[in-house]
């Protein structure tokens, strides 16, 4: 029965395309602007602004000899209102929602959650094979407050030293969603040696919902710059 405090509602791939047929979800994941969330819908875009012959999308590979400049602008999910949209009701009725999903659906709001802060993570290619990998992932390399009005969080960094060191580097965000109740957020909830497992049994409560504050987020695909010839 413990396995039912593990169980999630899974994450999400998103993919940055002009339409939504086949062909064009497939360029874009080839071209690997896509960005992944923890099951939320959030939006999430990350460029290099100073690249020649204009803004490159993440997952592009370049040769670069510059100090990089980067901006970030990401959206959190929309707030969900309770129950489920009425064409949903009316295409399955009441019954089967209930069993399929308890009742519960994608039902978004007019508001967003906010976005808190942007991570970066930077990472440096192994010059030789005895060197440190630890040392080359920086996890969060920076972090990035987001602005406390609006919707929309956008924010820039660039990396002085990137041209300095003369080094193959990498570059991804993470946008970080303000906490907001989620299924098996908290694993088993042990605080104080105490755990309170998630029903699955007759050892724990059926009314349990598993809900416990989580930070959901979106991470982008990495930027690739090479300062020597582009591969």
């Amino acid at each position: 029965e413990r396995q039912a405090s593990f169980f999630v509602t899974g994450g999400l791939v998103a993919v940055h395309t002009d339409g939504r047929s086949r062909e064009e979800i497939w360029d874009a994941l080839q071209r690997r602007d896509v960005y992944g969330t923890s099951g939320d819908r959030i939006l999430l875009w990350f460029d290099l602004e100073n690249a020649p012959g204009g803004l490159r999308h993440m997952g592009s590979e370049l040769s670069f000899a510059e100090t990089p400049e980067f901006v970030v602008r990401a959206a959190g999910s929309f707030e969900q209102k309770p129950g489920c949209p009425r064409d949903v009701v009316a295409s399955l009725g009441r019954e089967r929602i209930q069993r399929l999903c308890a009742g519960e659906c994608y039902n978004p709001g007019d508001k967003r959650h906010r976005i808190s802060r942007v991570e970066v993570i930077r990472i440096t290619r192994q010059q030789t094979e005895d060197e440190s990998v630890a040392e080359l992932i920086e996890d969060p390399w920076k972090t990035l407050p987001c602005p406390p009005e609006g919707e929309l969080c956008e924010v820039r960094f660039e990396d002085p030293s990137y041209a300095e060191r003369g080094r193959d580097t990498l570059y991804y965000v993470r946008a970080i969603q303000e906490p907001t109740p989620a299924v098996n957020g908290g694993g088993v909830r042990c605080q104080n040696g105490v755990c309170e497992p998630c029903y699955g049994n007759f050892r724990t409560s059926e009314s349990d919902d598993c809900l416990t504050d989580s930070e959901e987020r979106a991470w982008s695909s990495p930027i690739y710059l090479l300062p020597g010839s582009a591969r």
